[in-house]
């Protein structure tokens, strides 16, 4: 066995002792399966035959999700409608064994995404959702329970999708309140100035060059901008996954490194950004280092985009596909 193998092993087996809070949007997904054989006599469209429906978590509770496969200890904060689609959610992670710290609305309802799949292909999504901020009532009722709540957490992730509840002042509120705590954040929009002091971001290619304003930006000029940004942010690092062109990682000593994307069948990239993230964060508090942290995150991601829809990976799948790299 390599010793790099030995370190993933080494690592994996210490996911069990992290305690993680995430917090962030939360959402149902759905996902109505069927076939399709023929075009509406309505309008060109496809006529599909459900043939199967399924809810799973979606936006950070699918990040939570993921962290709880891995075998960490996790605790979810978000808030929900006062829903069945809420309801449901809770339901959900509490059969994963996800601690909840979520607070029900009746001014918005719960954010749901419906995906219709046939012959594998997504055919259309339909979003119902309320992006408004959540009330400030709201908010500081969930800080003020997450401050009385604190358990000595090995790091937080905050999960961005941009659905109302991460605010900048949110945000500055969970950064400043656990200054000893890393924070990870997985961005989204186009001013990062609200993720300030936070430890590492992890955006895509796509959101880092929306961040920056360049949308022409080339993979050879990454680092400078990367630089700049963990500056002008008072970040620690940044990763920037780049899709079938690999991740960017440039750590808290300043060391950078661009690792490949290992080719795999792709059949669905939905939640693969939850999947990296869950599992760069473990990675990186179990060992403090952060490439290695991005190759296992990236081992995840790679597994997860042959899944259809928002999926996870689970511990024993990481040790069954760590072949695939030595």
């Amino acid at each position: 066995m390599t010793s790099r193998k030995q370190q993933y092993l080494r690592s994996i087996e210490k996911f069990s002792h992290l305690k993680l809070l995430v917090i962030g949007d939360l959402m149902l997904d759905k996902y109505i399966q069927g076939s399709v054989s023929r075009l509406s006599p309505e309008a060109p469209v496809p006529v599909v035959k459900v043939l199967k429906k399924e809810d799973r978590i979606g936006g950070a509770g699918n990040v939570a999700a993921n962290l709880a496969a891995l075998n960490c200890n996790v605790s979810l904060a978000g808030i929900c409608g006062e829903d069945e689609n809420g309801r449901a959610i809770q339901e959900m992670l509490t059969q994963r064994s996800i601690k909840c710290e979520i607070l029900f609305t009746p001014s918005k309802p719960t954010t749901v995404k419906t995906r219709i799949i046939a012959q594998h292909q997504q055919v259309v999504r339909v979003d119902e959702e309320d992006t408004h901020p959540f009330s400030e009532k709201m908010q500081h009722e969930l800080l003020k329970n997450l401050y009385q709540s604190h358990k000595n957490f090995d790091g937080i992730i905050l999960s961005d999708y941009k659905k109302g509840l991460l605010t900048p002042d949110f945000i500055q509120n969970i950064i400043t309140r656990f200054p000893d705590i890393p924070v990870i954040v997985d961005p989204k929009g186009h001013d990062f100035t609200k993720y300030q002091s936070a430890t590492v971001i992890k955006p895509n290619w796509k959101e880092f060059k929306t961040a920056i304003n360049n949308p022409d930006l080339k993979i050879d000029k990454i680092a400078t901008e990367a630089r700049k940004m963990v500056a002008q942010l008072g970040l620690k690092g940044i990763i920037i996954t780049l899709g079938e062109q690999g991740v960017f990682v440039l750590d808290e000593a300043g060391k950078e490194k661009l690792l490949p994307t290992i080719a795999r069948d792709v059949f669905d990239v939905s939640g693969a950004g939850d999947t990296f993230i869950a599992a760069f964060t473990a990675g990186l508090l179990a060992t403090g280092d952060w490439i290695f942290a991005s190759s296992l995150a990236n081992i995840a991601s790679g597994i997860v985009v042959g899944k259809v829809g928002t999926a996870v990976v689970n511990r024993q799948e990481l040790l069954d596909n760590l072949h695939f790299y030595y």
